[in-house]
């Protein structure tokens, strides 16, 4: 459970933000099935790889670099490989998607050796300076372009599964049941419950629970509040339930994590 958590609060992070660019050094890096909102660029500096986009899996070596447009469905498996990865706001790229047109990118390696030195500057970038940050990405999505194929643009369940997504972490804390949430994208709620269940492994209302956990051991980390206003303000009505649905996700109650949380910063 705790494997799901971290590739959800993944995606959690990667929604809502303007101009914000996070590059990340790895050393292996494995992560489950996710899909989110922004952009993502992984470069291999040095070993072999793994990553699985909309079901297909792509193997990269060295220098090998793979551009994930929004709304992929994507894994990965990196081993021992020694990457850089940087997830972005799709505000930098607008040229990109105007670009892209009614098209849709297929995601594939592209060995960027030649560009090596460009490319270790882009991952050393920060937010500090937006204009420069934009600039380097929107070079490199000119390499993109001139090295990948394209298709119709098509609506795929990735696409149907942001949406909902998007609305369950606009909404997590009121009372949303499937049917509603079905009703509202006009979706069959069978199929709706079948692919949710297919992308996250579990069903609509432990995925509700999923996000309000996670937003609980936020609040919890970080805010005096007492817990049972902790358990209201994340959409539990029970503090039982709470309790419970808390120590299934974490295996702790929210008193052994709040307590643990505290010694940690005192240290």
């Amino acid at each position: 459970m705790k494997y799901q958590m971290d590739h959800l609060f993944y995606q959690m992070e990667n929604f809502g933000k303007s101009y914000d660019f996070r590059p990340n050094y790895h050393d292996g890096f494995i992560i489950g099935a996710h899909i989110h909102e922004f952009s993502e660029i992984i470069y291999i500096i040095e070993g072999d790889a793994e990553v699985i986009i909309n079901g297909k899996t792509l193997y990269l070596k060295d220098n090998d670099l793979i551009f994930i447009p929004p709304n992929y469905i994507h894994q990965y498996k990196m081993g021992n490989a020694k990457l850089y990865c940087a997830v972005f706001s799709n505000d930098y790229i607008p040229l990109f998607f105007n670009a892209l047109g009614n098209h849709r990118l297929n995601c594939k390696p592209i060995n960027v050796a030649e560009h090596k030195d460009f490319i270790l500057k882009l991952f050393n970038l920060d937010n500090s300076s937006p204009l420069l940050t934009s600039g380097y990405l929107n070079i490199l999505c000119n390499i993109v372009i001139e090295n990948s194929d394209f298709d119709q643009s098509i609506v795929s369940d990735g696409i149907l599964y942001q949406k909902v997504i998007t609305y369950i972490l606009q909404h997590f804390t009121e009372d949303l049941n499937l049917k509603e949430v079905a009703k509202i994208f006009g979706y069959n709620e069978k199929y709706l419950s079948y692919t949710l269940h297919k992308l996250t492994g579990i069903n609509f209302r432990k995925l509700i629970s999923l996000y309000r956990v996670i937003k609980a051991k936020e609040l919890l980390s970080r805010t005096k509040e007492d817990i049972s206003s902790i358990a209201l303000a994340c959409g539990f009505s029970a503090i039982n339930t709470f309790n419970r649905t808390f120590k299934e996700f974490t295996g702790l109650t929210p008193t052994e994590f709040k307590k643990h949380g505290v010694k940690k910063n005192n240290k």
